[in-house]
This record gives structure tokens, sequence and C-alpha cells, in this order.
């Protein structure tokens, strides 16, 4: 299989496309600016993956992603939807402040998802390409249960993955051969949830959690893999939760 995954430089995205590399699919490995970070993999998988940086809230770098995809190994069986941020926004600082972080988040955690399936889906018609495309949008928990005051923005953009994956399985699978799927990790032990645990403490990281571990990226990818596969076509606009039992519904 053709995957684009991005933001693969760190945590959960290393983590699957690693997974999806030792699976023997052919992967393009997007990130923001880390390129270094994904050398390695790269020189260990050279026929299989491609490196490309762009910056996700900028729309002409997110059509640049694209062209990249297709001309590197044509059009992809499989996006998933990896990148996001989660940058801290008390209420009580300057609503410009607070705006500004809050459209961040967006822009990058459901904006962009949104434009890339938009585009894909678009191509996929005008090209008239009848094999199947899966959506794999990593959402989270926060999106059902809800998030500490000073994540309001990036519960409310995982909130938003969700009901893109409902809304493209709806709308593109039957007319398109779009399969789209969300999964829902709870808290997952990577770089980027370092600034969650510096100012929360690790025991509300862990809050909840019903085994001995936090959920870690590894505990993710296989999941990823197994959905690209195909062997899950059939859970098709669904949520899969990866939380450790810290929220059951």
């Amino acid at each position: 299989m053709k995957v684009l995954v991005t933001g693969a430089s760190r945590g959960i995205g290393y983590e699957i496309s690693k997974e999806l590399l030792e699976s023997n699919h052919n992967v393009v490995m997007h990130c923001n600016q880390n390129k270094k970070a994904l050398e390695g993999l790269q020189k260990k998988h050279a026929n299989k993956s491609h490196i490309v940086t762009a910056d996700l809230s900028n729309l002409k770098e997110i059509k640049e992603l694209i062209n990249s995809t297709i001309n590197k190994f044509d059009f992809p069986d499989a996006i998933i939807n990896n990148a996001g941020i989660a940058e801290s926004s008390y209420i009580n600082i300057a609503i410009e402040q607070w705006s500004k972080l809050y459209d961040r988040t967006i822009n990058i955690n459901l904006k962009a998802p949104s434009l890339l399936c938009k585009e894909f889906i678009m191509i996929k018609r005008e090209k008239e390409i009848e094999s199947k495309f899966r959506i794999i949008n990593i959402a989270s928990r926060a999106a059902f249960r809800g998030e500490e005051e000073d994540f309001i923005s990036y519960a409310c953009s995982k909130g938003g993955m969700i009901s893109l994956t409902k809304t493209l399985s709806r709308s593109f699978g039957k007319t398109d051969n779009v399969i789209p799927f969300s999964i829902a990790p709870g808290f997952v032990k990577t770089e980027m949830a370092q600034s969650f645990i510096d100012q929360h403490g690790e025991g509300m990281a862990s809050k909840g959690i019903v085994l001995g571990e936090l959920t870690e990226p590894k505990d993710i990818a296989p999941l990823v893999n197994f959905i690209v596969s195909g062997k899950m076509d059939h859970c098709v606009g669904s949520t899969i939760d990866v939380n450790g039992g810290s929220y059951l519904r």
C-alpha cells in the first residue's frame, strides 16, 4: 500500500511510519521541520520511504505535500491525519492571544486534515480512481469527555475530527469508495504530551487508566497497520478507542 503519514517525525506518527515500512508499505513521511528525525527510517527503507516538509497551517505547503505524495508514489491508498498540536491557553489571557492560539490549533488539527481529504477525494474523482481510499484520523478521547480548561481548542479540534470522519463516510463511502476511520487515544506518552505533564503532573495524565502504564505510540501503530490492510473496512466511519480504559463509552 502507498500511505501518507502526517506528523511523522515523532511520537505516534513516527511509530506508525516505522510499523508501515516494516510491513513493506510505501510511506510518505510528512514533518513540519524536523526532517533529521526521519533520516534513519528513510535510510533503512530507501526505496519505500519519502520525506516531505510542510507547514500544515499554510495552504500553499499543503498543496505541495499533496503533489509531492502523488509524484513520488502516485495516488495513495491511505492517508493518516496524525499531525497535531496541543498548546495551553488559559481563559485569563488576552482575547487576542487566546484567539490566535485557538485558530492555530484548529488550522493544524482540523482544517489541514479536512483540506487534505477534500483534495485527495477530488483528485480521485478527476482521475477516476476506483480503488479504495482509506483515511485514518487520529482524534482523542477529549472529543467525547472534554479536556482541561486550558486545552479548549484541542478538544474542539478533536471533536471536529470525529465529525469529519463520519461525514466523509456518509458522503463519499458509496460514491467514491472512501473508507474513513477515527482513532481516539487517551493520554499517550509522547514529547508533545510532556507540556501537559509539566503543568498538571503525571498523576493527572494517568488518572483513570485501568492498566499499570500509560499508552505509548507503539500501542497505536499496529492498529493503524491493520486498518490500512483493509481488514476493518466494515467498521467504516467508526471510532476506535485506545485510552487504557480511562474513558469508557
